[in-house]
């Protein structure tokens, strides 16, 4: 008996615990229903379906059905008016279902949503209209909302946001209980893409996930005097994933534009990956941009940008600022407090989506501290794997510019070329942008330390590599990565950008400051070709700018080793003398290694001939 009875209760508690729904019958706001549904006016508004869900146990849905007859200020969807203070959800599980209108009422909105709001509170322009105390709850198909700061204010954690045209959501647990974190904003299967306004994750919002949808702006910002959002993603390594994020920004008073695609301020471990920024969703055209920067990062601790296509940062001013242009894909930056450790690898800056047309951007990357008090440390540009390089190209200046208080910026293995100004640019005092010459001991100073560049002595390549010769002349008894480049021509200014990575090798300098250098890579360099150089600093990560440019003699017959034009026993000799002595330019195969293969590499190339 005693088991029947716990058999029946437990059935009689499952079926009271099952999933509902509530219906919303008005846009009114009014809230005189009780613990019972409809109130005495036989209609149910959505403030009465809230105060429900929120007393009821067990996972519940809300869904709309409002009569056309309602509708009001648009005649092709609903406007929920909202005069009694933000809609408040703290029932765990629960589903508001605005697109549920179509179904129940029918499509009146084609080109939209069929639930929007308008806020009607004095006062309330300062808040979001839902704000969400729960759990595990869904936001869909919500539509635009007016006269409020927000669409949803999400407090809780692993909520979803899917299938909305609003205007924003923003994600703080509000500085009270654990951290707001495991919610998604978007989604990547069909239907759970959002078109917004903006996202902003603030103060203890950690571990959401912003993917697949179009957005004007987003921001990952907390306070210097609170706890850091922490490992927030914006977009993810797939094409699903991929945010659009475009159309942000607009001018003060004064003409000068503002705004940015993406901002992380007072933030920590930041992964942005694989977004559209300042792009259509083609990736090969852009809408018309107010925002002067496409990624902005400042203050935050250890922020990696990756992956991610960012072009069309280019406004013009207005008013005060009439003339004046403005844009750059990437400014990293330090305000109130040292910006540690900002990663940028993989992306494309200033071209389209195939890396090799420019879409109008005024400058690549600026690291750039705003007063001498604090500054962006740590910041790398590039990497040592080929998925590592960035395309910085087609930008009307700089590729990429290093303030003169800003040092550390390593810059390794990139694609720079077809700049209209300078592709590394280190600023000195004096604040205008051309190269700066080496000197004595590069004990100069300002932008990275204005780090020597390497001379190039001689460069060659035949159909299988290229060897460069040259010197650094830096501080002495100090190591130093030097890496060479390919372009197509030089900079209007005689030095290089570099298109190309040929390859890296490390040198140390001795008592005097110079190291020497003769390296063979195994990667040609294209008839008419030049290459250039750049040296890090290894313990420092200062980086130099692109050397003066070089012609590289294109040889397209490599067993000639006298350079004669014949293949003649002494070519062979030439080979012998150069394999026995360990010479570069018996090292055939280009792996560093002089046996057999060198030997077959070269009687191969001997046999074909010269053309």
């Amino acid at each position: 008996m005693h088991r029947l009875i716990t058999t029946f209760l437990l059935a009689a508690f499952a079926a009271a615990t099952q999933a509902q729904t509530v219906t919303v019958t008005t846009l009114n706001d009014i809230s005189d229903a009780g613990v019972t549904l409809p109130g005495p006016d036989g209609r149910v508004s959505f403030r009465e379906a809230v105060e429900y869900v929120n007393n009821t146990p067990g996972p519940q849905t809300i869904e709309f059905a409002i009569p056309e007859s309602e509708f009001w200020l648009v005649d092709d969807a609903a406007l929920l008016r909202l005069e009694d203070g933000p809609w408040s959800l703290t029932d765990d599980g629960t589903t508001l279902d605005f697109a549920s209108q179509a179904t129940n009422i029918g499509d009146t909105n084609p080109n939209g949503m069929e639930v929007g709001v308008y806020g009607l509170e004095p006062n309330g322009w300062g808040f979001a209209a839902i704000f969400i105390y729960a759990n595990d709850c869904t936001v869909k198909g919500m539509g635009d909302v007016y006269q409020r700061a927000g669409s949803v204010s999400i407090f809780g954690s692993n909520n979803k946001v899917i299938g909305c045209v609003t205007d924003g959501v923003e994600i703080d647990q509000g500085w009270q209980g654990p951290p707001a974190s495991f919610n998604v904003i978007g989604g990547t299967e069909p239907g759970e893409s959002n078109t917004l306004g903006f996202v902003q994750i603030s103060s203890w919002a950690d571990d959401n996930v912003v993917v697949g949808n179009e957005i004007k702006t987003v921001s990952v910002v907390g306070s210097r005097y609170s706890t850091y959002p922490k490992r927030n993603r914006i977009g993810g390594p797939t094409v699903q994933e991929r945010n659009v994020i475009k159309g942000f920004g607009g001018f003060s008073g004064e003409g000068f534009p503002t705004g940015h695609g993406i901002k992380v301020d007072y933030a920590e471990d930041t992964l942005i990956e694989g977004n559209y920024i300042g792009v259509n969703a083609d990736g090969m055209s852009t809408p018309t941009q107010r925002g002067p920067s496409g990624i902005d990062v400042r203050d935050s601790i250890n922020t990696t940008i990756k992956n991610n296509l960012i072009a069309g940062i280019r406004v013009v001013g207005v008013n005060h600022a009439s003339g004046l242009i403005f844009g750059t894909g990437i400014r990293v930056n330090a305000v109130n407090q040292d910006n540690l450790g900002t990663t940028i690898v993989g992306n494309i800056i200033g071209a389209d989506a195939t890396g090799q047309s420019g879409i109008v951007t005024r400058q690549g990357i600026t690291v750039a501290p705003s007063t001498g008090l604090y500054y962006p440390l740590d910041t790398v540009i590039g990497g040592p794997n080929p998925e590592d390089a960035n395309i910085i190209a087609f930008t009307e200046t700089m590729g990429i510019k290093v303030h003169a208080i800003a040092s550390g910026v390593r810059m390794m293995g990139n694609s720079i070329f077809a700049n209209d100004g300078l592709g590394i640019d280190l600023q000195s005092n004096t604040g205008v942008s051309e190269p700066n010459p080496n000197d004595e001991g590069d004990i100069d100073g300002w932008g990275n330390g204005l780090q020597n560049f390497p001379v190039l002595d001689a460069a060659e390549s035949d159909l299988s590599s290229t060897r460069v010769t040259g010197t650094l002349s830096s501080m002495q008894n100090r190591a130093y990565t030097l890496e060479f480049f390919a372009s197509p021509e030089c900079d209007p200014s005689g030095y290089g950008e570099g298109q190309l990575f040929l390859g890296r090798t490390g040198v140390i300098t001795d008592a005097s400051g110079t190291a020497s250098f003769d390296e063979l890579f195994a990667t040609p360099t294209p008839a008419g070709w030049v290459v250039t150089a750049t040296a890090t600093e290894d313990s420092t990560g200062n980086t130099s700018e692109f050397s003066l440019c070089l012609g590289v003699s294109t040889n397209q017959c490599p067993a000639d080793l006298t350079g004669d034009g014949y293949l003649d026993f002494f070519d062979v000799s030439a080979f012998l003398s150069a394999y026995n002595s360990v010479d570069p330019a018996a090292d055939f195969t280009g792996d560093g290694l002089y046996d057999f293969f060198d030997v077959s590499a070269f009687l191969g190339a001997y046999n074909a001939g010269c053309p």
